[in-house]
């Protein structure tokens, strides 16, 4: 089984930066990887994606030797499966309200003994078909991880009953839906955000998990890993493209002729 590399680094006490593909494009993931990301967060959840388009963005992070994390929303069984067949390195899921959602996320998404995820066992997550019986589920179970988003007021609450659920490996906390919830929409740095990512930070140290959020900027980072935050998402290829376009117009108005 290929090494998870968001995994890999976390389990070392080191933190990881996510970089987010809006537009899916498998050259551009790919060349994020040789560049030297550590993972890639395709949205599937706001952005409709081709499966044939979303099984090569996944093959080109296999390509560049980064992870694919794929967020698509808690619905349909085959939903969560097969992203995972295809062989991203991991889920996000949005909206986790509790821990019986939790538990049942884990149901779908991890093989026996954390979970009943069906076997297909020929996608690019075995290899196709070249990693076999235990090798495969075991191998499955280890190298992938399973993240969910806390979005919702109400599920703030739940924060520690979803930490101790086997398997979840990583909480995330969403502040721009987090926000609207609270009554403070776009206030990524409200109170009660910055109280629920400190409540989410020792529930993951008290049950073997990490804590992740959004960066927004490298102060707020720097912040965010001085109180146990591991998880980090940095910015996007629509944000590079944004600030090189705006940057170099920027320096050419400058210039005199």
């Amino acid at each position: 089984m290929r090494t998870n590399k968001t995994l890999e680094k976390l389990h070392s006490g080191q933190p990881v930066f996510c970089l987010k593909s809006i537009y899916a494009e498998p050259d551009i993931v790919e060349m994020m990887g040789y560049l030297g990301t550590d993972v890639v967060w395709i949205c599937n959840e706001h952005i409709g994606i081709d499966p044939e388009k979303l099984k090569n963005v996944i093959r080109a992070g296999r390509a560049g030797n980064v992870d694919i994390m794929v967020r698509r929303a808690f619905g349909n069984y085959d939903d969560l499966i097969q992203p995972l067949e295809m062989g991203a390195a991991g889920l996000m899921i949005p909206h986790c309200m509790n821990a019986d959602i939790a538990r049942s996320i884990i149901n779908q998404t991890r093989f026996y003994p954390l979970g009943n995820r069906g076997i297909d066992g020929v996608g690019g997550d075995s290899f196709f078909g070249t990693v076999a019986g235990s090798d495969y589920t075991e191998g499955a179970n280890r190298e992938t991880f399973i993240m969910v988003q806390i979005e919702d007021a109400e599920s703030v609450n739940e924060i520690e009953a979803i930490a101790e659920v086997p398997g979840i490996d990583i909480i995330f906390i969403g502040p721009a839906d987090l926000s609207q919830s609270f009554g403070c929409p776009g206030d990524f740095r409200n109170g009660k955000i910055r109280d629920a990512i400190k409540r989410t930070v020792a529930a993951c140290n008290a049950n073997g998990k990490w804590c992740g959020t959004s960066g927004l900027d490298f102060t707020y980072m720097q912040e965010l890993l001085g109180i146990g935050v591991k998880f980090l998402t940095v910015t996007s290829d629509f944000g590079l493209i944004k600030k090189g376009v705006t940057t170099t117009l920027e320096e050419c108005k400058k210039l005199k002729s």
